[in-house]
């Protein structure tokens, strides 16, 4: 889970053993994650730097979990927020005077979009990259040419704007392709609509602030200009919350299980860590407010967590997503 941060495997594994253990030093640590001392003394560096860690007199403690992962939150958010500043003053620094220069199209209006954005997926042969984001065009609808490719075993990695997920019927929406093998993310404000196939060509889509204007795309071939947009994408990727989904065709489960937790508690879980309202994941889900609520407090209560941070933490322990 903390991969969304930014950190490695290996300083995961080192801060949660320090959050459940005792603190020690590098020497001590290592056998206790299975590293070398210099692995260690290298990890426990970024995790000090990133404020997960202190040090005093060599020997590495955890930061407040509460404390700590907001503050690295925070950072994060200002991070993109910066490489999205970035990107966007480089591009319109590099654009062309005529915009069909350097392997670039331009694609004017839904119907040729949507031409357009059909193709561009045939053409895949490897991976699909994507980025997902409001405002749409169009209501929600199947794409069958990505579950046909994904079928092919085309890989297909998206990560979609939290806003997205308050469309009604999103949730089942996405949920198909995450069963069909899509690996889905959610970030907040995805900095726009991106396809990027086989790290060589890509589809950038453009909406209007004036409704008498149609939408338009650039579909870009040029190497430097992908080569940003799959840089770009990496950056977004990493930060983003894996959402796991139940397929769609899957019924809720019953809400007053044995077991803990059940399909439907990962469902909330998950829709909640991309930072969903308890009232939106109700809607997604099809269940009532009261019953997601009452699923959270019987978690919380079952793990013996005091707060919904408590219970993220205890869920990264335990890989319950």
């Amino acid at each position: 889970m903390l991969s969304a941060f930014g950190l490695t495997e290996l300083e995961e594994k080192v801060y949660l053993e320090l959050v459940r253990g005792q603190s020690g030093t590098a020497t001590e640590l290592a056998p206790r994650v299975a590293a070398t001392v210099p692995e260690l003394d290298h990890a426990l560096d970024v995790l000090v730097r990133a404020g997960l860690v202190r040090l005093v007199a060599g020997r590495a403690g955890a930061a407040p979990p509460d404390l700590a992962i907001e503050s690295l939150l925070n950072q994060r958010m200002r991070e993109l927020q910066e490489a999205r500043v970035g990107l966007w003053d480089w591009l319109r620094q590099q654009r062309p005077a005529d915009p069909l220069d350097q392997d670039v199209q331009l694609v004017v209006g839904v119907p040729a979009i949507m031409q357009a954005f059909d193709q561009f997926l045939r053409g895949a042969q490897e991976e699909v990259l994507g980025f997902d984001r409001p405002p749409y065009a169009a209501v929600l609808q199947d794409n069958p040419t990505e579950i046909e490719m994904l079928d092919r075993g085309i890989a297909f990695r998206v990560v979609y704007d939290q806003r997205g997920l308050e469309r009604p019927g999103a949730t089942a929406h996405i949920g198909r392709f995450v069963a069909a093998g899509e690996q889905a993310r959610v970030a907040a404000n995805v900095p726009g609509k991106l396809a990027v196939a086989d790290r060589r060509v890509a589809l950038i889509s453009f909406p209007t602030r004036d409704e008498s204007m149609e939408p338009w795309a650039l579909v870009v071939r040029g190497a430097t200009w992908v080569e940003v947009l799959v840089a770009l994408f990496g950056e977004v990727w990493d930060r983003a919350t894996p959402l796991r989904l139940a397929p769609a065709s899957a019924s809720v489960d019953d809400i007053e299980p044995q077991s803990t937790p059940t399909p439907t508690d990962r469902q909330i879980l998950s829709l909640l860590m991309t930072g969903l309202p308890d009232k939106a994941v109700a809607s997604q889900l099809g269940i009532s407010l009261r019953t997601v609520q009452r699923r959270l407090r019987h978690l919380m209560d079952t793990t013996g967590s005091a707060t919904r941070m408590q219970l993220g933490w205890f869920m990264a322990r335990n890989d319950w997503l």
